[in-house]
């Protein structure tokens, strides 16, 4: 399903082919979820430390030669479990939390009985802002809540690092040798998706370390791409994409940070 431009060699791969899609990582129904969650938590992190070669791309589309990515990645025993976790803590802090409702007493109004207790052929009613009529109170509704749920930070890097990893597994990283030559239009982004090997359809999810203003405005309109900075990456974008476009210079900071002596795991 990828492109001859974009063809991503297995060698020593064989331990980490893991292929993971955002939504079975959110919904978990078939990971078993609470043995994996157990085991990621009593167990030590095991790793390994896994190079793939990735074919690499000119902004034209040009073959460009190889690019290497090479990080330390989670023991496929404990990869889904650990990737899962990450990304239920991604979505799950992104939740604002402020969902609210009025209960009886807190709806305006209400005070006064409506009708005398007998000789009306009415149910006894004290308040007009009972749960039973429109208008009323809500009965255990939603009050502001946080959300937010805590993970060890080399835990955070360690599952960023092996879902990046199963990207290439799953033959959708795209190396671009650099993005500066971007111009500020959707329809140029839009051509060299195309001839990076990003079908139209496909989402895509764009790397990039400093790139210029122009690569931001000219990602910006389309519905089905993400553009980020190295520094901001998120585990549900890397999933979700169909295709990870990686800047050179981002693949770089991504061997440095994430590789087998980086500083993510000082």
């Amino acid at each position: 399903q990828v492109s001859k431009d974009c063809s991503v060699s297995t060698e020593a791969m064989t331990s980490v082919a893991f292929n993971m899609s955002a939504r079975a990582a959110v919904g978990g129904a078939q990971l078993k979820l609470s043995a994996q969650r157990k085991r990621v938590a009593r167990a030590p992190l095991r790793v390994d430390a896994l190079a793939a070669q990735v074919s690499k791309v000119s902004f034209d589309g040009a073959s460009a030669g190889t690019a290497t990515l090479d990080v330390k990645v989670a023991k496929p025993d404990v990869a889904k479990g650990l990737v899962h976790k990450y990304v239920v803590m991604v979505r799950q802090n992104a939740r604002r939390g402020t969902a609210s409702t009025l209960t009886k007493s807190e709806v305006r109004g209400g005070g006064r009985k409506p009708f005398k207790q007998k000789g009306t052929g009415n149910a006894r009613a004290g308040s007009n802002r009972t749960p039973l009529k429109p208008g009323g109170g809500v009965v255990f509704g939603p009050k502001p809540k946080d959300w937010s749920i805590k993970m060890n930070k080399k835990e955070r890097r360690l599952a960023m690092a092996t879902a990046i990893q199963s990207a290439a597994a799953a033959s959708s990283l795209i190396v671009v040798d650099s993005l500066a030559g971007a111009a500020p239009k959707t329809k140029a982004m839009a051509n060299a998706l195309k001839s990076w090997g990003v079908a139209e359809g496909e989402k895509a999810y764009i790397i990039t370390k400093d790139a210029p203003e122009n690569v931001t405005l000219s990602t910006r309109n389309m519905a089905r791409v993400t553009q980020t900075d190295i520094t901001h990456l998120n585990v549900y974008d890397v999933l979700n994409a169909d295709k990870v476009v990686v800047e050179e210079s981002a693949l770089q900071y991504i061997n440095d940070f994430y590789g087998e002596s980086g500083a993510a795991w000082a």
